[in-house]
This record gives structure tokens, sequence and C-alpha cells, in this order.
């Protein structure tokens, strides 16, 4: 990982993830980084991610159906998953920017009145250095399954929407964040490379992994994707589907990818 990485001082310990929180939080857009919030109210933490029946998540439920997603299950699941697939960002940040691998152990998530992830909340966490780029990945896998697998589990149960599905739509959003990431840094084609590398390591990921395609459009260019599976947002009232859905047809969704990247400032 020598393209893009950033200096970093191994030899502190003292607030060592108030300063990765400082390296990653450039990194990933609109999604809030936190280590230790102004605003501690409204944040959903772990033993709430767990509970899909009651409390803030079946809250949130509410809302993916208020906002138009539907009200079948399994494309309020699918909703949720894309989402928490973006929250992701910071692990994927530290990889790509400083070569460690964030391992969050406790952890919180703050969603926006448009029910878009807005924050994530680092209470608690361990930082490796990995010996070598194959030993990073291994251990990057296992950080971004552990951050993301009682998650689809509880879903899955809750929702009877397949883990394929479930994982399609967390696997999509950790390809979008490496993108997005990778281009923030100036080594798209490495990010690129490390995320197909990745998905590689696990047979169920690999298959639920998207497509990823560059589409150029005058001197811009984009990373895009076509998903796995379908995350249903056709089922609810505007009957719409994505552009990287599998189902709609492929001149179709390269119209639109165009259009995407014309409109990209």
């Amino acid at each position: 990982m020598s393209v893009g990485l950033l200096p970093w001082d191994d030899r502190a310990e003292e607030g060592v993830l108030h300063a990765l929180r400082d390296r990653v939080a450039p990194l990933t857009g609109m999604l809030r980084v936190e280590v230790d919030p102004a605003d501690r109210d409204g944040w959903i933490d772990l033993a709430a991610l767990g509970n899909p029946t009651e409390g803030p998540l079946a809250d949130l439920a509410g809302r993916f159906m208020t906002a138009g997603f539907g009200v079948n299950r399994r494309a309020v699941a699918a909703s949720l998953l894309l989402r928490y697939g973006w929250a992701a960002g910071p692990i994927i940040a530290a990889w790509l920017a400083c070569g460690r691998v964030l391992k969050l152990s406790d952890f919180a998530l703050k969603f926006s009145p448009s029910t878009l992830v807005e924050a994530v909340w680092m209470k608690a966490a361990r930082i490796e250095l990995p010996a070598d780029r194959q030993a990073g990945r291994a251990a990057l896998l296992v950080s971004l399954l552990a951050f993301s697998a009682p998650l689809v589990a509880s879903q899955h149960q809750w929702s009877r929407f397949s883990r394929h599905a479930l994982w399609s739509m967390v696997v999509s959003s950790w390809a979008a964040q490496f993108s997005a990431i990778g281009d923030r840094l100036g080594m798209r084609e490495t990010a690129l490379a490390e995320t197909r590398a990745l998905f590689g390591l696990d047979r169920e990921i690999a298959a639920a992994a998207p497509e990823l395609y560059e589409v150029g459009e005058g001197e811009r260019s984009r990373v895009c994707q076509k998903r796995s599976a379908c995350c249903l947002y056709f089922k609810g009232p505007a009957r719409h589907f994505c552009a990287s859905c599998p189902i709609i047809p492929r001149e179709e969704r390269l119209a639109r990818n165009r259009d995407w990247v014309s409109a990209t400032d």
C-alpha cells in the first residue's frame, strides 16, 4: 500500500483513535465520523441495531415506509443494509489512506431525516498494522464482516429476504465507498484493485459483489456498478428502478450512468 498512504506515528498510544478519525473523516464525504460527538441524542447503538421489532430500529423501518420504500419488509431491509454498508466508510478509508485495519468493537449510527446514514460514532476500536498487503486484506475483510454480519443475520430473520440479496446491498455500498475514497485520494485504480481482491477472499461476498465498470462522458469518468440483486425499491409507490439494478436493460443502465457522470461536479 505505497500509493496514497498518509504519515502515521505508531508510537502514539493516547488519542490514537482521535488521530485516525482526523485522517479518515475528510475522505468519507457526507458521512460524519465521530469519536466524541457533541450531539449525543438520536444515535442508534449496537443493541438497538440488533432489534428490528421495537425501539429505534423499528422506528427507522417506519420512516423507510413513510419515505416511499414500500411496506414490504424485504424492501425495508434492503434499504437499511444499503445505508449500513455505507457506514463502513471509516474502516475502508483507514485501509486505503493509512494502510491500517480499523476494527470497531462498539459504535453507534445516526440517520438523517431523509433516512440516509448521517454519522458513525466510533466508541471503541482496535487499530492494527498488518505485516503485508495480503494479511491486511484478510484482516480488513474480518473487520468488515464483523461490522456487518450481525445486522445481515437479524434482518434476514426479520424480513426473510435472502442472505445473498442483503449481502449484495452491503457489498454494493462497500464498493461505492472504495471508489469514492479512492477518487478523493487520487488512486482510483489502486482502490478498485483492492476492492476486487478483497471481495475475492470470501465466496459469499464474491457472489454478492456488484459488477464494477468505469463510464466516461466528456472529460469526466466515474465508477458505476450493476448490483448482484435488486433492492426492491420499485415495489414502493414511486415504482422506480435504480440505475445499478440488475433488472433494467444494459442500454438503459449505461444511459443513466452517462447522465449521472455528466451531472457530477
